[in-house]
């Protein structure tokens, strides 16, 4: 847990002084740093077999119940709560805390991580194409979900 909070520490740092410094995209890898270290955090504190389920199919359900394809209106620069890339993509930060959540849950529970990570990264890839047009925590949940559908039922104590 402690690396995991030295990086939200540093990676923070590093955001809020190259955000100063008006260097909105090149603060990009400090905060996928910060963000993707908050989800670990987030993993970590809420380590209950049970949400490794219930967090993404709500998550899920919330998006499509919404009627989430993609945001409501573009992101502005400089918006806290996306991350920039170069030609105006964008990438909410919540998107990327679920994604490290998810992969810190398939290494803590036992599940298939490499094929879960991949599959997690290859959303967010996806998601920074497409620009915000797709119900990406879905797709989060899913790349959970799916690859380790066998192994789910003793999570919930089924074994």
């Amino acid at each position: 847990m402690v690396p995991a909070l030295l990086a939200v520490v540093g990676g923070g740092l590093l955001t809020a002084t190259l955000n100063v410094a008006g260097l909105r995209v090149g603060a990009t890898p400090a905060e996928i740093v910060l963000w993707g270290a908050a989800g670990v955090l987030f993993a970590r504190v809420f380590s209950v077999g049970a949400l490794v389920i219930a967090v993404p199919v709500l998550l899920a359900g919330i998006e499509l119940a919404a009627g989430a394809s993609g945001p409501s209106s573009p992101a502005e620069a400089g918006d806290p709560l996306t991350l920039a890339f170069p030609d105006e993509r964008r990438l909410e930060l919540t998107q990327l805390v679920f994604a490290a959540a998810y992969g810190a849950w398939a290494q803590r529970f036992g599940l298939r991580a490499g094929v879960t990570c991949v599959a997690l990264g290859a959303v967010l890839l996806a998601s920074v194409a497409r620009d915000g047009q797709l119900p990406v925590v879905t797709l989060l949940g899913l790349a959970l979900l799916l690859p380790n559908a066998d192994r789910l039922g003793r999570l919930l104590g089924g074994e």
